[in-house]
């Protein structure tokens, strides 16, 4: 009999936001990040309802409405599957807060790593390294620039096919 495990990812505020922002540093990476996530190189793509609320604040704000509501809409549409923050999860996370104080991680990163370990994800697409090393495989930062520039360029003629 065979044993294995399914490919997964979860996915954090930072990757979602810098996709809309063009301005952020992170911007070319969440767009190949995100088009191999949603491609199925990474297995099941999770994300949790706190990255959703975070994510959709920081697009309101910085950004605008229109944008924050068509995030909101987009996830709607397409097979991200949403994990929300309950009773017992809620208490883990805590207990995870106390653990890691010294990583001084915030309440959505903390239900993060809970997701990690609850769920058996074995990826995280993050920017923030401090607060996921050493917890799970951290995929985000300098991504565009790790791909072959025929995949990058593949990506680009991607994006602007759909504008």
């Amino acid at each position: 009999m065979v044993w294995w495990r399914e490919l997964s990812i979860l996915i954090d505020t930072g990757v979602f936001y810098a996709f809309y922002n063009r301005l952020d540093i992170h911007h070319m990476d969440s767009i190949c990040l995100l088009t191999h996530i949603f491609e199925g190189r990474y297995g099941r793509p999770y994300t949790t309802d706190l990255v959703l609320s975070e994510t959709y604040t920081l697009l309101r704000y910085r950004i605008g409405f229109n944008t924050a509501v068509g995030f909101l809409q987009i996830l709607n549409k397409i097979d991200v599957k949403t994990i929300f923050l309950d009773s017992e999860s809620y208490s883990e996370t805590i207990s995870i807060l106390e653990r890691y104080s010294d990583k001084k991680l915030s309440f959505t990163d903390a239900f993060l790593i809970y997701t990690l370990r609850n769920y058996g994800i074995e990826y995280i697409a993050s920017y923030d390294e401090r607060a996921f090393s050493g917890i799970a495989s951290i995929i985000g930062r300098n991504y565009a620039k790790s791909l072959p520039k025929n995949e990058f360029n593949r990506i680009l003629r991607l994006i602007k096919s759909l504008k």
